[in-house]
């Protein structure tokens, strides 16, 4: 080989080595989970933020909880009632939780209502708290399959039956002088929930679903709160599904809402509420909000969900299912992976998808604290308005709220 030759080979070689460095140094990990928030950090934070223009109710109360088992028939009922302490009455907020949660979740939003002048009533059938205890890690098919039985129109009607049967007898404890019950007052009331329970409290709300809402059942409520609404194109056209809706509404997903079960799309959390009919409906969108964040724990702690585990030879390359969870049940929430499957975002926020590279590895955001702000205002800003029929809720919520949130959230309205 003539020497222009070797230098050439030579200059080649060193080129390729160099590109696969490059390429080495670029390629990314697997996804590591996000660092778990201080509850200390993360509870300054929350202050700092809320003092720059959170929503402020009339009056804050010192709150009391009890919590108890109730029996409907066979079934044993999960009940935790959080109210204002000092033997007044106040309106009602019933929250029901998500699957394979407690009467004891969502308490971070159930506590802040409280502390507002709220009466609030969780309750969750126990077989449906323990649906994951004997579960070891479940892939993407056993989580669909898992969804599919829970979310079913005959577990629907199973769970409305039991909170008609359960508000039959909150109604009769509120009606007994003494009773810690009596500080609700049911003619004045609202429901909520998250993940299955915001499946009810849309059915309740007057979608037009395929289970029978239970005979002579007394539900009277004037607004609804749906955080990260159940929507799936199986149930039917979406404007006949909502054509029935004309209660206040407040729906809440994020950017990253994602359904842990793989039953819908993210895109759909908020396609119900386009159809609504206009009339005190309202539409919160966390930008980079994800599902556990909607669960509503305490800033700082882990929402423990469904335990999941990656589909067998998909990872970070590939498009499919990658939970971040540990070893135990804690599940923070599954992402869907792969490229060309952009989500669309609030402008000025973060790009969507919830991760950041750092070190050559794929990293989930952690949680964005200002999100429990933003839905504890909102959701005691609009209960104030629903139930209290206060006029300076309705201010905020048109005016200042977004200036607060600025481009953490956005808030529709119609």
């Amino acid at each position: 080989m003539s020497k222009p030759e070797c230098r050439s080979a030579r200059s080649s070689s060193i080129i390729y080595a160099i590109v696969l460095s490059a390429l080495a140094s670029c390629r990314m990990g697997p996804p590591s989970m996000p660092e778990p928030a201080d509850p200390d950090e993360a509870g300054s934070i929350l202050e700092e933020f809320e003092a720059e223009g959170r929503y402020h109710p009339e009056r804050s109360y010192a709150t009391t909880e009890i919590r108890e088992s109730w029996k409907h028939g066979r079934a044993e009922l999960d009940v935790a009632f959080t109210a204002p302490a000092g033997g007044a009455r106040f309106p009602l907020v019933v929250y029901l939780p998500g699957l394979g949660e407690d009467a004891t979740a969502g308490v971070f939003w159930r506590h802040r209502w409280a502390a507002a002048g709220y009466a609030v009533f969780a309750m969750q059938p126990s077989a449906l708290a323990k649906v994951f205890w004997a579960s070891d890690k479940l892939d993407a098919g056993e989580l669909r399959a898992t969804g599919r039985i829970y979310f079913s129109p005959a577990s629907l009607e199973s769970r409305l039956a039991h909170l008609a049967w359960a508000l039959g007898e909150l109604r009769q404890r509120a009606a007994v002088p003494g009773s810690p019950y009596a500080a609700a007052d049911p003619g004045k009331a609202a429901v909520a929930g998250f993940d299955l329970g915001a499946q009810a409290a849309s059915a309740l709300a007057g979608e037009a679903v395929k289970a029978a809402l239970p005979a002579n059942a007394e539900f009277a409520f004037a607004g609804a709160v749906v955080l990260s609404p159940h929507v799936t194109l199986a149930e039917g056209k979406l404007d006949g599904r909502a054509a029935g809706m004309a209660m206040p509404l407040l729906a809440v997903t994020g950017t990253d809402d994602d359904d842990p079960y793989g039953m819908s799309a993210t895109s759909l959390r908020s396609a119900l509420w386009q159809s609504m009919p206009p009339g005190g409906k309202y539409l919160l969108v966390l930008q980079g909000g994800t599902h556990d964040e909607l669960a509503g724990v305490t800033p700082g702690q882990t929402w423990k969900g469904p335990p999941s585990q990656p589909v067998p030879g998909e990872g970070p390359a590939g498009g499919g299912w990658m939970p971040w969870s540990r070893e135990d049940l804690t599940l923070q929430v599954g992402q869907q992976s792969g490229t060309g499957r952009g989500r669309g975002s609030i402008a000025g926020g973060p790009p969507a998808g919830g991760r950041e590279q750092l070190g050559g590895q794929m990293r989930k955001r952690g949680p964005d604290i200002r999100h429990w702000a933003e839905v504890a205002g909102v959701s005691t800003a609009f209960l104030d308005l629903v139930l209290k029929g206060r006029e300076r809720a309705r201010e905020w919520l048109s005016r200042d709220a977004g200036r607060w949130m600025a481009a953490s959230a956005e808030l529709r309205r119609k």
